[in-house]
């Protein structure tokens, strides 16, 4: 029952499943009747290049739409990069998303792992990443970063992509979680990706607008690079119900608005809440999820205490298949509240 590789695989309605880092205020308003009323897209076959809703993407971030590849979600532009670079050796900033490395191999890659440490507040040591990355041609980073939630902002970013430049080493970041944050605009650095044939920005849509099951990502980037991109896509590869979704939840700004203000109002509650219980460190996040590790208490493992959860019908994310966290760490996607009161109150009961 306990999904070892990736959240969301509960299938038990009635679980209270924390495992997720899906927008807990689910479907934007009136897309489920939109799908609904347009179920003959079906018997169709999607546009190929998914214009129409690249070009809304396009006016959004302010580049041109031939600076956009749309994906069928952003797992298959994370599998897709390193092939169309042909890349030999990828760092991976650790710990992190655990398909990075599974994309790397899957290329005949070796991945090269630089790990942040706990003590160190999961920061990256650049003077170390840049002895690093002069012996590699790709590095990936999750911003913010998924499991730990940490973020780092466009100054730190644009220093990055100088050393992907000076290294002449691809620079694939990640932004998978960002449109959670408040200042989402601020932190990314798009426009250096359209000028830079060393940075490609991927982005998904799936968590932010809750259409996991659509699969809807994309990667910005320079044209030249976008075009290589595209070459080795297959046809067809974003369905037609899902580019009929996407061009829909894009305009429904006060969703948007609400989501960041809710996330951000959820996410310090739940931090404040989980932070007061004795036995439990919890780690700062600018994303819809927070980290937490066992400390100083009778319970041994994250193991345990998700069999112990699961009775009380809540699910969480177990961390210690990520590299660089052991078995006392987990991870807690932010629901609504009555939610996240069940789970403070059930979390306060095991522990103690």
């Amino acid at each position: 029952m306990i999904n070892k590789i990736h959240g969301g695989n509960c299938l038990r309605r009635d679980i209270v499943d924390f495992s997720v880092n899906i927008n807990p205020l689910g479907l934007p308003k009136g897309l489920a009747g939109i799908i609904s009323n347009n179920t003959d897209c079906v018997l169709r076959y999607p546009d190929p290049s998914s214009e129409r809703l690249k070009r809304k993407l396009a006016a959004l971030h302010a580049v041109g739409p031939e600076n956009i590849a749309m994906g069928n979600g952003s797992i298959e532009l994370i599998y897709l990069v390193p092939r169309v670079f042909k890349t030999k050796r990828a760092v991976i900033i650790t710990p992190t998303f655990s398909e990075y490395e599974f994309a790397v191999r899957s290329n005949g890659s070796i991945p090269i792992f630089f790990g942040t440490s706990e003590k160190d507040n999961f920061k990256i040591d650049y003077n170390k990443l840049a002895g690093c990355l002069s012996h590699s041609d790709a590095f990936f980073l999750c911003n913010p970063n998924n499991p730990t939630g940490a973020i780092l902002h466009s100054d730190e970013l644009l220093y990055l992509s100088g050393l992907a430049r000076k290294n002449k080493t691809l620079f694939i970041l990640d932004e998978a979680f960002i449109d959670f944050t408040k200042k989402s605009d601020r932190t990314s650095i798009i426009s250096d990706a359209v000028k830079n044939g060393s940075l490609v920005i991927l982005r998904s849509m799936t968590k932010f607008f809750a259409i996991p099951g659509l699969r809807l990502g994309y990667v910005i980037g320079h044209k030249r690079v976008i075009e290589k991109i595209v070459k080795l896509q297959y046809p067809w590869n974003v369905n037609g119900m899902a580019q009929l979704a996407g061009e829909k939840v894009l305009a429904d700004k006060a969703y948007i608005d609400r989501t960041r203000m809710f996330v951000t109002e959820e996410r310090q509650y739940m931090f404040e809440r989980l932070g007061s219980i004795k036995g439990l460190k919890v780690y700062p996040s600018s994303a819809n999820f927070i980290l937490c590790k066992l400390q100083n208490t009778s319970i041994q493992s994250s193991d345990e205490l998700a069999r112990r959860l699961l009775r009380k019908r809540i699910y969480i994310r177990t961390c210690e298949n990520f590299r660089g966290l052991g078995d006392r760490y987990f991870r807690l996607a932010v629901r609504k509240r009555g939610d996240n009161d069940r789970l403070i109150s059930s979390m306060e009961g095991v522990i103690r």
